[in-house]
């Protein structure tokens, strides 16, 4: 393990929220025997005024009417340093490139005075900056902070986001070709990016084992076991990945089985389309510490991802999640699954994807269940933070530079 080393997460996820997130996984594991700074999202002046008026945002430690920094306990006599960032310009609706850096440059004297700051209070001389899918304030802040070393975690297809397709790829690129080296979460992701930097790795998404694997000390889904024969369930968010139609034949194939989505949607024309069906439930955003007792209530879980540009890239966190509670997993052929093969069912076609649900409901065993509990306890976030402390560890060596 990585031991005894100042941390620096410029990160684009913040650090609460209403689902799991690789970044904050790895980066408390990494906090149990390193000093970690998470520099969470850089929210704007219009999230601001959201806050004000009564969104759930910290607008006063954004706008420094409180501490930017908070301390955050991760284990028993560990913790974590968040900071929240000053204010920036929202800039991302802007096509123009030029415009869009002179603009987005505006904020940065004070985002890296505020960095700064937290790395003087916190006695961070050289630390080693960890920028998770951040090339937005990664290309203004490299080289700003002194590090040792400076990696890009990239965990998703920038370019494919609504949000990023004015500019992600193009910043992402400009600021691949300057750090130390690149992270990735998928071999999909690896094989798209490995030549816009010649250090370039994967480390994949794994699981809380701990939380996933312990028996549920409630039962949230009480009310449709006693109705349906089987709970078939999905964890995470109902948007444009969820191949609707299909759901939607699942729905029609077993009516006397109840299907349970947990998680916000986001996909308003196919939350529609769902919700005509009496036995599919969409139960919304649910706490993380909450997640496992709806899993311990499922008869099996399910991925129904279409194949597109971004789910191709995707190495799904809750794919271990639902091993590691033991459940049976169908999957459609997304992405790079090859992983998970000997261990859970990836269906080609919608047909395939239909039978082998009352094919695996029906198959199940002890001796399964173990099985697959056993595959996710290889894959949790204690073994995938101990390759990214490999691979840092591995550079600070092989670099004269930045020893």
């Amino acid at each position: 393990m990585l031991k005894n080393k100042s941390i620096i997460c410029i990160a684009l996820p913040t650090w609460e929220g209403s689902y799991l997130k690789s970044t904050v996984q790895l980066m408390t594991e990494l906090a149990k025997d390193n000093k970690v700074l998470y520099v969470e999202y850089a929210f704007t002046y219009k999230d601001v005024l959201k806050g004000i008026f009564g969104k759930d945002i910290p607008y006063k430690r954004i706008l420094g009417l409180k501490s930017r920094i908070r301390q955050i306990p991760i284990a028993k006599g560990k913790f974590i340093h968040v900071l929240n960032l000053p204010p920036v310009l929202p800039v991302n609706w802007i096509k123009d490139p030029d415009t869009y850096h002179r603009i987005s440059e505006w904020s940065m004297p004070k985002v890296r005075k505020a960095i700064h700051k937290a790395m003087s209070e916190l006695g961070m001389e050289d630390p080693i900056i960890i920028n998770a899918f951040n090339p937005f304030l990664g290309n203004h802040l490299i080289g700003h902070l002194n590090e040792k070393l400076h990696l890009y975690y990239c965990y998703d297809e920038i370019g494919a986001s609504e949000w990023t397709k004015n500019h992600g790829a193009r910043l992402e690129a400009l600021f691949a070709a300057k750090v130390d080296a690149i992270i990735t979460s998928s071999n999909t992701l690896f094989a798209n990016r490995k030549h816009l930097n010649k250090n370039c790795f994967v480390v994949k998404n794994g699981v809380n084992f701990d939380l996933f694997s312990q028996k549920a000390d409630h039962y949230p889904l009480k009310k449709y076991k006693e109705k349906y024969q089987k709970i078939i369930g999905y964890i995470g968010t109902v948007d444009h990945r969820i191949d609707f139609k299909l759901m939607e034949a699942c729905a029609r194939s077993y009516p006397n089985l109840a299907f349970v989505f947990v998680g916000r949607v986001t996909h308003r024309e196919g939350e529609a389309r769902l919700r005509k069906h009496p036995n599919i439930f969409l139960l919304g955003t649910q706490p993380p510490s909450e997640l496992n007792n709806f899993i311990q209530a499922f008869d099996l879980g399910l991925i129904p991802f279409l194949k597109n540009e971004i789910t191709e890239a995707i190495y799904p966190l809750k794919i271990n999640e639902y091993l590691a509670a033991g459940k049976p997993v169908i999957s459609t052929e997304f992405g790079d699954l090859d992983d998970f093969r000997a261990i859970a069912l990836i269906t080609k076609k919608p047909s395939e994807f239909i039978d082998t649900i009352s094919v695996e409901l029906e198959s199940d065993s002890i001796d399964k269940q173990d099985h697959r509990i056993y595959t996710a306890s290889q894959n949790s976030w204690e073994a995938r933070a101990a390759q990214f402390g490999s691979i840092i560890k591995t550079l600070l060596h092989k670099h004269p530079k930045i020893v």
